[in-house]
């Protein structure tokens, strides 16, 4: 689908992960442990980082809405035991979406990161193939992941956001009004999705603890440590460039 919008086959959509295949930068939201909370994610994706990754998909044939869905901090799930910190991720099979910053994270961690299509997922805890996985809630719940999962660590190690894609030649075809019209109710409607789904993980916490599944909140501070001591946020300045490691670092403070 987001192939099909850049060629045109689709006027619109909207997604996350896949879009770092075509442009990098588009995934520098999900630098891990860099967001502490969301007046830091709003500032920074509504402000200059946002602006910058949007001219970068400009270069791409596509035309990217001012304001970004939530699809919510991602948190580690597991079946044998809680994840309390970086040593319990010591050789944990752990599957992750297949792009280099989550592999690169898990793998600083200490972690056995696994690339598993997420229709699989839930066969793949069932059988133990995987140990764990990360997820928002949203998504946990609904593929029903606590199902064969015991144990979920509020890392909020990720944060995830879906941009909001149009192809940009029928963009740049449509009347000025009615780019402005699709701009403000798109902004809009992307406001009130970030307060429904902040409700909605509170709702959800309770649901899944109903369950039968524990939650844990980890301290977010040695997990970063970890991070910083393997490399990693060296690692992935370097592949995003000063100029934009800059402007999260605007918003995070130094990483």
């Amino acid at each position: 689908m987001f192939n099909q919008t850049r060629v045109g086959a689709l006027d619109f959509m909207s997604t996350s992960g896949v879009n770092q295949t075509v442009v990098p930068i588009g995934g520098i939201n999900a630098v891990a442990f860099a967001f502490e909370s969301y007046d830091k994610i709003w500032a920074a994706m509504d402000g200059a980082l946002g602006d910058h990754v949007r001219a970068a998909f400009g270069k791409v044939g596509l035309f990217v809405m001012p304001k970004m869905l939530d699809n919510g901090y991602r948190n580690i799930t597991s079946s044998a035991k809680p994840i309390n910190g970086p040593d319990d991720l010591k050789g944990f099979k752990i599957r992750v979406p297949g792009n280099q910053l989550w592999v690169t994270t898990f793998k600083a961690l200490g972690a056995a990161p696994a690339a598993v299509n997420f229709g699989e997922l839930y066969a793949a805890l069932q059988t133990h193939i995987v140990d764990g996985e990360e997820n928002p809630l949203a998504l946990i719940s609904s593929a029903k992941l606590y199902e064969v999962q015991r144990y979920i660590a509020l890392t909020g190690h990720i944060w995830d956001g879906h941009y909001i894609f149009a192809n940009q030649k029928k963009w740049a075809t449509l009347p000025d009004q009615v780019r402005k019209s699709i701009e403000t109710r798109l902004g809009e409607a992307a406001e009130q999705e970030r307060t429904d789904l902040l409700q909605l993980n509170t709702d959800l916490k309770v649901k899944l603890e109903k369950q039968g599944v524990a939650f844990n909140t980890p301290d977010k501070k040695p997990f970063r440590d970890t991070l910083m001591a393997a490399g990693f946020y060296t690692e992935w300045k370097g592949k995003f460039g000063a100029e934009p490691w800059g402007l999260l670092e605007k918003y995070t403070g130094p990483l």
